[in-house]
């Protein structure tokens, strides 16, 4: 064989490789989405990708951003102001691979709303902890209501607001007039906690920096499963539970680590905080991916001498992340029932978007009746504990935080799941009832 000819083979040899390789490496979806006006302001937006991906992140120009996993959702956005707005939409594949398709969206002509909500936002002068909300609203319209913390209230002109303890807020004033919803936000800040609230118990706001306060929370560590073969190992380490910035954050990561594959944090006020009875709230921002399993949640105080299940679960949140399932959130009660494990729960699903995108308030409202649970206010769980097979409910629990990876309920981690992936605790409040 003469050298020209071998050289000219090793070059077809290279480039069918070449072009193979590229061709396995390449992700096997592409990002559109069609656009229709139903009128000059109004605009409907419909996905039209292809191909196998996990979720989609709409930007749509006038600071609405959106991620969703139901490809077939459609959303309707009014644009009040004339010009040229940058739409976007984004893919996230199995792969981790994102593709990105954009188009310039043209509104001819600005629409002022007659409808302008307004408020005023008057600290009381007895007592600065209460909030007086006088709606100033001009113009015509059918109903309003007034969102803060996790409270709704409908209706009321003028409506004395309660914030217990130091922070900052968002109040948001809500007009409707006929199938239009408009809204103002106002900040108000609240200088201290009211030292005078009777049915404050307990609270943990995450106003210090570095680790868990020892004084509030253990830190349990380890691997081996923790009874549902979940993967991670848990650590004492700042890497995997940190505060700071008013937030504690509890991170999953995936490395080596005490034989396990994968790091997190899990900590209990076992031994330093228990209760019976009350309002247990906290504001959560929660991760998100197949494998990966957050969870706010209450065991009985008796644990150690009784075990599990006789002393009584109670799930305010948990979150098993995945396809079409990051968008939800469970709450479960598990308890023995004459020797054997029985369970009850509830799940509340999202109607926009999935609980990575923002915080919200996850609470569970127990007496010696039943208990209720709360996603932002909303109930979506009740149970009857007044039987006496339901014992394990009239005793004290301690908290519970922890983010797993894996485990029997959401399966391993794929090529899906990014890390790390974080969990930030904005406060936790227990009231009496």
């Amino acid at each position: 064989m003469n050298t020209r000819y071998k050289i000219s083979l090793i070059s077809i040899l290279l480039t069918l490789i070449f072009f193979s390789c590229s061709k396995e490496e390449e992700s096997d979806f592409t990002v559109n989405f069609n656009t229709e006006y139903l009128d000059d302001n109004t605009v409907v937006f419909s996905n039209a990708s292809s191909g196998e991906y996990y979720s989609l992140t709409w930007d749509f120009g006038n600071g609405d951003i959106i991620t969703t996993t139901d490809k077939k959702e459609t959303f309707q956005i009014f644009y009040s102001l004339k010009g040229d707005y940058q739409v976007s939409l984004k893919g996230l594949d199995y792969s981790g691979t994102t593709k990105t398709n954009s188009q310039t969206l043209s509104i001819s002509e600005s629409v002022i709303s007659e409808l302008e909500p307004s408020f005023t936002a008057v600290p009381n002068e007895g007592n600065p902890n209460y909030i007086l909300l006088s709606n100033t609203t001009e113009g015509e319209y059918d109903s309003f209501k007034w969102k803060y913390r996790d409270e709704i209230v409908n209706d009321e002109n003028d409506y004395l607001a309660y914030f217990p303890l130091a922070g900052d807020y968002e109040i948001e004033l809500q007009v409707i007039s006929g199938e239009e919803m408009f809204s103002e936000l106002q900040m108000i800040t609240i200088a201290e906690d009211d030292q005078g609230n009777p049915n404050l118990l307990w609270s943990e706001e995450f106003n210090y920096t570095g680790l868990p306060d020892a004084n509030i929370w253990n830190m349990e560590t380890g691997g081996g499963g923790w009874g549902n073969n979940e993967l991670q190992n848990y650590t004492d380490r700042e890497d995997n539970a940190s505060v700071g910035g008013g937030y504690l954050t509890i991170t999953a990561k995936e490395e080596v680590y005490g034989g396990r594959d994968y790091t997190s944090a899990r900590i209990t006020t076992q031994n330093k905080f228990d209760f019976k009875y009350g309002r247990i709230e906290a504001r959560i921002k929660l991760p998100y991916g197949q494998g990966i399993w957050p969870a706010f949640w209450m065991l009985g105080a008796n644990f150690n001498s009784v075990g599990w299940p006789s002393c009584g679960e109670i799930d305010i949140m948990e979150l098993v992340g995945g396809d079409d399932r990051d968008n939800v959130s469970h709450s479960t009660l598990h308890w023995d029932n004459a020797g054997q494990h029985a369970s009850y729960g509830e799940s509340f699903t999202l109607t926009n978007g999935i609980f990575a995108d923002d915080f919200h308030i996850f609470s569970v409202e127990w007496d010696e009746q039943e208990i209720k649970g709360f996603v932002d206010g909303t109930q979506f769980f009740v149970a009857d504990i007044t039987p006496s097979g339901l014992s394990e409910f009239h005793d004290n629990f301690f908290l519970i935080l922890n983010v797993a990876v894996g485990g029997n309920w959401p399966g391993s981690p794929n090529a899906s799941t990014t890390f790390p992936q974080t969990m930030q605790v904005d406060y936790i409040r227990v009231y009496n009832n």
